[in-house]
């Protein structure tokens, strides 16, 4: 019995490798995109870039790799003894059968509580669906009236008004000035907010500042401020701080800018708008391009440390000419997308020519002023016939006039209660009458 059970089958009989690949499968399915909290160790920064370290608390540590990627993107530089928020997938390297958190995101512990809450608020909201695509409104595309919510005296705001001064946009701007940074900004943000929503006359309203820590832009990861964004009757941009910066009002917002200035370029132009996406598609490319060549290099690195041990330098060689092959036609491929994309963006610039409305228009300002000199001319010939007409019923008026009468050597007979005396009988039974001329009356006298 003790010898069958030393002795197992074959097929119950694992590899290490096996074995390596199985615990690598439970683990990385069941901790993708976790937050985990603790202090630097053992840091050590390789030429490529790649940062290496521990992360420990006073129970254990756990192996960290921050890609040179991720490095890049981060704010401020590791450095042991730091207190970190951490956001990333656990893995297994098979090669040490060991595993690691795969780092995305470093947070300093002081904005870890802030990021935190941040989540918290941001799961909430989203849940009561405050975030909802559907519940977006369109932006305009020519603007004429724009009210911009931010502090008079920043640089946001001068950044956003040079550009589209630069850009030649030919509506009006109104500032609605409010705090955008300490305690009570976001109850004046918001007040501003509902403010211009009552106004008349806006068809976009811009939120905006310049960049800052997660403490500086806290006002617009508020509550309040983020259920006034998502329910203002108007279409609201925010571009608040910079392009790595996300609140709460972006994802509240109808379209989110990365920067005061990118509010500005999305506003005065769809050409720069395109231009924009395109740009950030070959950003992508070039991003997911990279991690995948250097996803394909820690790849062979591997390889090529089992291979040392288990396999001859013929096959590391075999394994770094098909990397050169794997490089070669993903340049060729990036080449060939670039190219494509160049190309759409060609036609829809040479279509935006065609049909930009400032051809429409000047025609329309054309016909507008012809219009205006026609009706000018008909409006001069109308009022002439009518003072010719107004004068010969003058003229006409006149000479039936009484007045005229009289004085064509006519008169008229009255008695002395001033009724006229229509007939020669009548003046006869009266013994005084008055004569009425056209310059005068006569006083008559009647013998019988």
């Amino acid at each position: 019995m003790l010898d069958d059970f030393l002795k197992p089958s074959a097929e119950h009989v694992l590899q290490v490798s096996q074995l390596t690949r199985l615990i690598k499968g439970q683990l990385e399915g069941q901790f993708k995109q976790v937050w985990v909290q603790g202090e630097v160790s053992n840091l050590r920064r390789q030429s490529s870039g790649h940062v290496y370290f521990s992360l420990k608390d006073a129970g254990s540590q756990l192996p960290c790799v921050l890609f040179g990627r991720d490095a890049q993107r981060q704010s401020f530089q590791l450095e042991d003894g730091m207190e970190l928020l951490l956001f990333g997938d656990l893995s297994v390297f098979e090669p040490h059968g060991r595993y690691q958190l795969i780092t995305k995101i470093a947070i300093q512990s002081g904005e870890g509580r802030l990021q935190i809450e941040f989540e918290r608020l941001k799961k909430k909201l989203a849940e009561e669906g405050l975030f909802d695509a559907s519940s977006k409104k369109n932006i305009p595309i020519l603007p004429r009236r724009i009210a911009v919510i931010t502090s008079p005296s920043g640089a946001a705001v001068r950044d956003f008004l040079r550009i589209l001064r630069r850009r030649e946009y030919g509506g009006e701007v109104v500032l609605f000035p409010a705090r955008v940074q300490g305690k009570g900004a976001a109850e004046e943000v918001t007040a501003m907010l509902k403010h211009a929503a009552a106004s008349k006359g806006f068809d976009l309203i811009v939120i905006t500042r310049g960049g800052g820590s997660i403490e500086d832009l806290w006002a617009f990861n508020e509550e309040l401020l983020a259920r006034a964004v998502a329910a203002c009757p108007l279409p609201v941009i925010s571009a608040i701080g910079h392009e790595i910066d996300t609140v709460l009002t972006d994802y509240a917002a109808d379209q989110r800018a990365e920067t005061p200035s990118a509010a500005a370029e999305l506003i005065s132009s769809l050409y720069l708008d395109a231009k924009q996406r395109l740009e950030d598609v070959v950003q992508n490319l070039d991003y997911y391009a990279n991690e995948t060549i250097e996803e394909r290099r820690q790849s062979i690195r591997e390889l090529v440390s089992r291979m040392q041990i288990i396999a001859p330098e013929r096959q590391i060689e075999h394994q770094g000419m098909q990397l050169d092959d794997l490089e070669n036609r993903l340049n060729q491929s990036l080449k060939e997308h670039v190219r494509s994309a160049k190309d759409r963006l060609n036609i829809q610039a040479q279509n935006l020519v065609e049909h930009h409305p400032r051809l429409k228009l000047k025609i329309a300002d054309y016909t507008l002023n012809d219009l205006h000199r026609r009706l000018d001319r008909a409006t001069e010939v109308k009022i002439r016939q009518q003072h010719e007409h107004v004068q010969h019923l003058e003229t006409r008026l006149k000479n039936s006039s009484l007045q005229a009468t009289l004085q064509r050597g006519y008169a008229i007979l009255q008695k002395p209660d001033q009724t006229i005396v229509s007939s020669a009988e009548a003046a006869q039974k009266e013994s005084q009458l008055t004569a009425r001329f056209h310059d005068g009356e006569v006083d008559i006298t009647i013998s019988n």
